[in-house]
């Protein structure tokens, strides 16, 4: 009993420090926080919660599991994290689907970046500087009646 009450004071004490150096209670509270972040056809839903740093994808698969051996995936997906300063601070758990791996990376460093500023919204200005929290909105431009692709048509044959 006396236990619960030490823990419960030790908690109202770090989300009053939390709310003076204005960074989301909740996220001391050990709460999770989520954001969707979308890339093309890709679309990502994110949780993190404090923890070492690893990450779950679609409920089975870590990120070397997932994207393979590709550097500038894991490049990407990290990069929120270390323009914040948060590195092995969180366990992200994240849903994928749609799109390509390449997509879904983009997705992913998206909905990152966004949880991050839900957690501590200071750290809006150097995400968006960095180019983080702008939803990159090219998609792949739809085919045409009467045309082989988008644009490219039939060689034209006079005679």
């Amino acid at each position: 009993m006396s236990e619960t009450k030490t823990v419960k004071k030790i908690v109202k004490k770090t989300v009053k420090e939390a709310e003076a150096k204005k960074i989301n209670s909740a996220y001391v509270k050990g709460i999770q926080h989520s954001a969707y972040g979308k890339r093309k056809n890709a679309t990502a839903r994110v949780v993190l919660r404090p923890g070492g740093g690893k990450f779950l994808i679609n409920d089975r698969h870590d990120l070397a599991a997932y994207f393979g051996n590709r550097q500038t995936v894991f490049a990407q997906v990290a990069k929120p994290f270390k323009v914040a300063e948060l590195e092995n601070q969180y366990d992200v758990f994240a849903n994928l689907h749609g799109g390509g791996k390449f997509g879904q990376a983009g997705a992913l460093a998206h909905a990152i970046a966004k949880t991050i500023v839900v957690i501590n919204p200071e750290l809006k200005k150097r995400l968006k500087d960095e180019g983080l929290l702008t939803r990159d909105s090219r998609v792949k431009e739809t085919k045409k009646y009467g045309r082989k692709k988008a644009r490219k048509g039939y060689t034209y044959r006079k005679r």
